[in-house]
């Protein structure tokens, strides 16, 4: 079989293989996550910015580690100068406590961009304060940044490379190089 003869059957079976593998792909991510009720950004919680966040990271998913668990994205967080991304996790919410998901927003008028972190809100849609909640379910509900990674470490906005928790050897790299340009 000549060389010219060999390309349309190579290139049907790559496509074919490009089919398989995205209908794979679809049907993997088929399942909804559980997630939180809903509420609404209050004014009061929009800060003035001077410019948007980066494009969020990836995060790989953990199984769920408890019943009644629910799938919290990652999110921005505006520090004063910068944006400092907070990891998603599993978390089991009180009851009647909704998340207000992080929003950007542009004026019109003179094109000033406001920000509003991700927050929990009570039935009132006053902010929860309490949120001892969040890291109950421990460091094996938090996202990874990549498959089979160890999960995150929250730097509390520290930048650069911190020790690792006690215990551990290693240390963990928060993904930032201490440049101001990102």
């Amino acid at each position: 079989m000549s060389f010219v003869r060999a390309v349309g059957p190579l290139r049907r079976l790559a496509a074919l293989a490009g089919l398989v593998a995205g209908a794979m792909s679809v049907a993997a991510c088929g399942g909804a996550l559980p997630r939180p009720a809903a509420a609404p950004v209050s004014a009061d919680d929009y800060v003035a910015v001077p410019f948007s966040p980066r494009t969020p990271p990836v995060e790989f998913v953990p199984p769920s580690p408890a019943k009644g668990a629910v799938w919290v994205d990652g999110s921005w967080e505006w520090s004063g100068n910068r944006y400092v991304w907070r990891f998603g996790s599993w978390v089991v919410p009180p009851p009647g406590v909704r998340l207000a998901r992080w929003v950007i927003v542009r004026r019109r008028a003179d094109g000033q961009l406001f920000f509003a972190p991700s927050s929990w809100k009570d039935a009132s849609g006053a902010t929860v304060t309490d949120r001892s909640f969040i890291g109950a379910l421990g460091p094996r509900a938090r996202a990874r940044s990549r498959l089979g990674a160890p999960p995150p470490v929250d730097t509390g906005g520290v930048r650069g490379r911190r020790a690792a928790p006690a215990g551990t050897d290693a240390t963990v790299d928060t993904g930032d190089s201490g440049d101001e340009d990102d």
